[in-house]
């Protein structure tokens, strides 16, 4: 009987001769790196990525009688703990719009991160008796939990609008640039995942310092407050985390007259961009030994 291998595979038969009558061995490994090829690639897959997207989704509600409710109880908890801590402590944020307005939709992008990158951190070690069994390109397996992931964003959009509509906040033209503010959270959390992915297949330390950094990140970020409270001197060291321009950029996107800071939102997709190179070719430099190393 013939074998079908996916196009997008290479062949080798390269290796030494089969001892006499035994049989060939065919070994199937990715394609090139070449980043022409990964698109090609997955999108010749995309029916199964569809496919996976939608089982997390699945997992994800199905497993829970609350179902979506969970999706924005997190944000609307902590928001509240947020706005009676400042309430009681008076402490000066240097946020100008609602106080919790402006907390909640931070929260809803930074948990939408968070989640997204840890679970595309972690994706290979759950999938790995499906990447031991069968090809298809590996990039999936993390790429899936992002973008399942933003079906959160979706469902807190509604008590989102409802919060906007109690303020007497309304979108501006800027709403244009919300698609661009999300595509640049899936690149960002792609490539921290990916980039963690590659180096933790035998050493789940680095995993760990995933979900301990990105714990910091949320008071290391403008979730909470304004950049404007860090002080002057700190200021410049404090704008290299990429999540300072994206969730500001967020904010503009969806509340009129929020100020877009242009050169921090460059500096954040710049930095969104090189961090999904790198997570991407680490992680290609992996995936030819990765059902060996699982």
């Amino acid at each position: 009987m013939s074998q079908v291998l996916p196009t997008s595979a290479t062949v080798d038969r390269s290796g030494p001769p089969p001892p006499s009558g035994g049989e060939a061995v065919t070994e199937i490994r990715p394609a090139g790196p070449g980043f022409g090829v990964v698109l090609a690639e997955l999108w010749q897959f995309r029916h199964l990525f569809t496919a996976l997207v939608w089982r997390n989704v699945r997992i994800e509600f199905d497993a829970t009688r609350l179902g979506s409710a969970w999706a924005i109880a997190r944000p609307i908890l902590f928001t509240l703990v947020f706005v009676l801590f400042r309430g009681f402590s008076g402490a000066n944020t240097y946020v100008e719009l609602p106080y919790a307005l402006y907390v909640f939709s931070g929260l809803v992008l930074w948990m939408y991160f968070l989640d997204a990158a840890t679970s595309s951190a972690g994706a290979i070690r759950l999938d790995s008796a499906l990447l031991t069994k069968v090809y298809y390109p590996r990039l999936l397996t993390p790429l899936v939990p992002v973008v399942a992931s933003l079906i959160s964003i979706v469902i807190a959009l509604v008590p989102l609008v409802a919060m906007m509509i109690w303020f007497g906040i309304r979108p501006g033209w800027m709403i244009v640039l919300l698609p661009i503010v999300l595509v640049q959270a899936v690149a960002l959390a792609l490539g921290v995942g990916t980039l963690v992915s590659a180096v933790s297949i035998e050493n789940r330390d680095w995993e760990r310092a995933l979900a301990f950094l990105l714990s910091l990140g949320l008071w290391l970020s403008p979730v909470i407050y304004a950049p404007d409270m860090i002080p002057g001197a700190l200021r410049g060291i404090y704008h290299l985390n990429p999540m300072v321009g994206l969730l500001m950029a967020f904010r503009a996107s969806l509340f009129d007259g929020f100020p877009l800071p242009i050169w921090d939102w460059v500096y954040s997709l710049v930095m969104s961009v090189c961090i999904l190179a790198l997570g991407v070719w680490a992680f290609r430099r992996t995936e030819a030994n990765l059902a060996d190393r699982l």
